[in-house]
């Protein structure tokens, strides 16, 4: 039976942190407790990973963040998808430095970049990969987990693999829908719509949050208003519309800040306030719209908590297997 890096570790008496740290070969790790492990790991054929990169050394101080090219399949916001990302990113690089590594990108568009991906890992031009948006090729991600390379996949479904060279991390999309809508229904409206998102992981949950706390207040689920926005600014803008021209309305709990902010120029164009004829409140928190004094009531996931968990996680100095990262209520003036 294969041996784990925990029995390592217990082997070793030393904690799994510091077996990750001698297998990619850091320098913090002190000489003596180096040998110790290398020995138990040669002793029992122990194989992390890629077991060239334990005999031949560490691979490139560098770190391949990887995104599914999601709008070729599907319609997307292409400037949604891009603030989002470029959020991150720019996140994994300020984190990333703190330790001396650095990012590279690398978009996904077809089966040949997985390939290309693969080679990378093999001829050690990275020392990790982190992995963005993959939900939808959940069996392209298994195939490159099997093969041990070390990866951190952001929000996977529940059918990624589970071993020690790959660590998920989660965001609380269905807590932040519950909180938004919960926030709603406490201020005394029971007339919430739903301007939902698309067919992905963070739609599909945020669609759950809100039906969670609107059949926890007792809400009759046929009175329910829903409109598909798809995280697209046009079709949020018409969904609104009809929500509000229904005149049985309240408030409305859009699946992103960008659909937030179509609805609140929909219902502006109905000569409708916001606050006031109806309250709006957003998800994701997209703190931009502070600057150009739009203080729109949001859910935020800490995008800044997410690009730690994951590169310290891609690092091994994290050393559990899921991470969630959580939702925070930000009340602004819209709700």
């Amino acid at each position: 039976m294969r041996i784990t890096s925990e029995e390592i570790a217990k082997l070793a008496n030393v904690s799994r942190s510091t077996v990750s740290r001698v297998v990619n070969n850091y320098s913090n790790v002190p000489e003596e407790t180096r040998k110790k492990v290398m020995e138990i790991i040669e002793k029992y054929g122990y194989s992390p990973n890629m077991s060239a990169r334990v005999l031949a050394g560490k691979a490139s101080q560098e770190i391949l963040v990887c995104n599914y090219d999601y709008h070729i399949e599907r319609k997307r916001d292409k400037e949604m998808k891009s603030l989002y990302f470029m959020r991150l990113i720019s996140e994994l690089i300020a984190q990333s430095k703190k330790y001396g590594y650095i990012i590279s990108v690398f978009e996904v568009s077809n089966s040949s970049d997985y390939i290309k991906i693969e080679n990378m890992f093999l001829n050690r031009e990275i020392s990790g990969g982190i992995f963005i948006g993959f939900e939808f090729q959940m069996k392209e991600i298994n195939e490159l987990i099997s093969k041990g390379f070390n990866m951190v996949v952001i929000d996977p479904d529940d059918t990624m693999n589970l071993t020690d060279n790959v660590k998920g991390i989660y965001s609380e999309n269905e807590e932040a829908a519950y909180l938004a809508t919960r926030y709603l229904l406490d201020k005394g409206h029971r007339k919430i719509a739903h301007i939902a998102g698309d067919g992905r992981l963070s739609g599909r949950e945020r669609l759950k949050g809100y039906l969670k706390a609107m059949r926890e207040a007792g809400i009759d689920k046929k009175k329910l208003k829903i409109e598909e926005g798809k995280f697209d600014v046009d079709l949020s803008y018409t969904a609104a519309k009809k929500l509000l021209s229904s005149g049985e309305v309240e408030a409305i709990f859009a699946a992103s800040d960008f659909m937030a902010i179509a609805a609140m120029r929909a219902a502006n164009d109905m000569g409708l306030t916001v606050p006031g004829d109806i309250d709006i409140i957003g998800c994701d928190h997209v703190s931009t719209f502070e600057d150009v004094g739009i203080h729109l009531t949001s859910v935020d996931i800490p995008i800044r908590e997410i690009a730690k968990t994951a590169v310290d996680a891609v690092l091994n100095l994290e050393t559990q297997q899921t991470y969630k990262c959580k939702a925070v209520l930000k009340k602004g003036n819209t709700a």
